[in-house]
C-alpha cells in the first residue's frame, strides 16, 4: 500500500515537532526513512518512522539538552527566567514528591537521587500574611522595672517579670532603702553621714541612729540613754551643741565601757563617739565611750 496524502499529514507532524522542538531540545535518534513533500511512500515506511518517534517520546530519550538558562512564560503574560551560569560542577536537583505547607523552607537534598526537602520553621519562626517574622513566646511584651528574665540556650526570652519594689529589705540587688549583705571587697566613694539636731534634755538611741550625728543644743543638762538592741557595728557620735552637758546611761540589758571613764561630754563643742562592739542574743548591746568625754 502507498500513502501519499498519509505521508504529508505525517510529515508536517514531523515538521511541527522539529520546529517547535530544535532550537532548545536534542533531536530523537535518526528516522528509519526519510520523505520528501509529495512523495509516494509505503505504508510500512510511514508507520516504521511514526513508532520510532512514539518510542522515542515514550521513553525520554527526547530531552532537552543543557542549557544555562531556562524560561517559563505564564497567562498573566511575564517570563520566568531561571539559570545557573556559574556552576563547575554537575549535580541534581529533584524537587520533592510533595507540595510543601506555607512558610516551609526548600531545602538541599545533597544532589544524587536523594531530593530536596519541605523543611518548617518550627516555633522560631512564622508566616504570617506572606511576611516571615519571629514567632511569639510566652513573654508580655512592655516594660519592666527591675526586670527577672529567664533566657534559654538559644537566646530566645522566654520569661520576664518586674523585681521587687523599692521601700523593703531583702533585694537581690543593693538597695539603699534597707539592709543588704555585701560580699567580697567593696569599693565605696565618699559618704557624707546625716546629722540630727535634738534641742530636748533627754533621748533614747535608735538603730536608725547608727552612722550619723546627733547635734544637742540645750543649754540644759541632757540624758542619753543607749539601746540594748543596738546593732553590732552602731556607731553614732554624739555633740554638745549647747552649755548643757550630754551624759550617757545605758539602757536596760545594755552595757557600756570607756578607757578613760567617761560617761559625759566635756563641755560645749566636745564629741563623744559611741560604738557597739557586739551584741550577744541581740539585746545586750555592749557599747564603748570614746571622744572628749569628762
Amino acid at each position: 500500500m502507498q500513502w501519499n496524502a498519509a505521508l504529508i499529514f505525517f510529515s508536517g507532524i514531523v515538521g511541527l515537532f522539529a520546529l517547535d522542538a530544535a532550537p532548545a531540545a536534542a533531536q530523537c535518534p535518526t528516522l528509519p526513512y526519510s520523505f520528501t513533500n509529495g512523495q509516494v511512500t509505503d505504508a510500512t515506511q510511514v508507520m516504521a518512522d511514526y513508532e520510532a518517534l512514539r518510542t522515542c517520546l515514550n521513553t525520554g530519550e527526547f530531552v532537552e539538552a543543557p542549557s544555562p538558562t531556562r524560561q517559563f512564560s505564564g497567562p498573566g503574560g511575564g517570563v520566568i527566567t531561571m539559570q545557573n551560569p556559574s556552576a563547575a560542577t554537575d549535580y541534581n536537583f529533584n524537587l520533592p514528591a510533595t507540595a510543601g505547607n506555607p512558610g516551609d523552607l526548600l531545602t538541599s537534598g545533597g544532589g544524587g537521587t536523594n531530593p530536596e526537602a519541605w523543611t518548617s520553621l518550627g516555633s522560631d519562626m512564622q508566616l504570617s500574611s506572606n511576611v516571615l517574622s519571629l514567632g511569639p513566646t510566652t513573654v508580655t511584651a512592655g516594660s519592666y522595672s527591675l526586670s527577672n528574665i529567664t533566657v534559654d540556650s538559644k537566646g530566645r526570652l522566654t520569661a520576664a517579670s518586674n523585681g521587687p519594689s523599692t521601700g523593703t529589705s531583702g533585694h537581690t540587688l543593693p538597695f539603699l532603702d534597707g539592709g543588704n549583705t555585701w560580699s567580697g571587697t567593696q569599693i565605696f566613694g565618699p559618704v557624707v553621714g546625716a546629722v540630727t539636731t535634738k534641742s530636748g534634755t533627754s533621748y533614747t538611741l535608735a538603730a536608725i541612729d547608727c552612722g550619723t550625728t546627733i547635734l544637742f543644743t540645750s543649754n540644759s543638762a541632757i540624758t542619753l540613754t543607749t539601746l540594748n538592741s543596738l546593732p553590732a557595728g552602731c556607731a553614732v557620735a554624739v555633740e554638745q551643741g549647747g552649755s548643757g552637758q550630754v551624759t550617757v546611761n545605758a539602757g536596760v540589758g545594755a552595757t557600756q565601757h570607756s578607757a578613760h571613764s567617761f560617761t559625759k561630754t566635756y563641755e560645749q563643742y566636745a564629741i563623744l563617739g559611741l560604738f557597739v562592739d557586739g551584741n550577744v542574743g541581740g539585746s545586750a548591746a555592749n557599747v564603748i565611750i570614746t571622744g572628749d568625754g569628762a
